[in-house]
């Protein structure tokens, strides 16, 4: 409405309160309140109907984690068909392909930091997962507590791979902050290189 009967400090005041809910920077990810299509309140709107407007309005700092957004849950949402909901084909395509993508990703990267990382062994939390690589030589027990921390590390609620893995119920506290801090720098690294760029931007404009 305010593209269409020309108000553009209205519009300017509204794509600006966008800017923490669409981060383009790691660190805004990481410290915002309020993500995404919560941003417009209640009745929240559909993921895809924020990202055709994003495409419409031509707000293209915001459009790569739009597209992050609407391609997070079940399939059905993302191929919706109700009205302004509807994806263009293109980028229908363009989200399924790159969201399967970077889901691979994380696997990579979860199994590359689990086992090829070669986790220390945990002597002080006696419940925690990695004492276990400290308490038996055998291989068996080795592997199935390493197993339980990569699958913890690849399921996410609804798919997204930008939160950090939940942990605490397998590691002790030390355990916990140090596994999170190395996942977290290969999220930071994803977030900034390539999520933009599988999502089909060149990169984070205005970042």
């Amino acid at each position: 409405m305010t593209t269409k009967y020309g108000f553009p400090d209205i519009r300017e005041a509204l794509i600006e309160d966008l800017k923490s809910a669409y981060p383009t920077k790691w660190e805004d990810f990481e410290t915002a309140r309020i993500l995404g299509e919560d941003v417009f309140g209640l009745p929240r709107p559909h993921p895809n109907a924020v990202l055709n407007l994003f495409l419409e309005q031509n707000i293209k700092f915001a459009s790569p984690f739009a597209a992050y957004r609407a391609g997070l849950g079940v399939p059905s949402s993302l191929a919706s068909d109700k009205p302004g909901a509807i994806l263009p084909r293109p980028t229908l395509v363009s989200i399924i392909h790159s969201m399967g993508e970077i889901r691979r990703m994380a696997t990579v990267a979860a199994h590359g930091i689990v086992y090829v990382g070669d986790l220390s062994a945990c002597i002080e939390g006696v419940s925690c997962t990695l004492n276990a690589l400290y308490r038996t030589n055998q291989p068996e027990q080795r592997m199935e507590a390493l197993n339980k921390i990569y699958n913890a590390m690849v399921e996410r609620i609804e798919g997204d791979m930008l939160t950090p893995p939940s942990l605490r119920n397998l590691l002790c506290e030390g355990c916990t902050g140090r596994l999170e801090t190395i996942h977290g720098n290969w999220r930071k690294r994803f977030f900034w290189a390539r999520l933009p760029r599988l999502l089909g931007w060149t990169g984070w404009e205005g970042a």
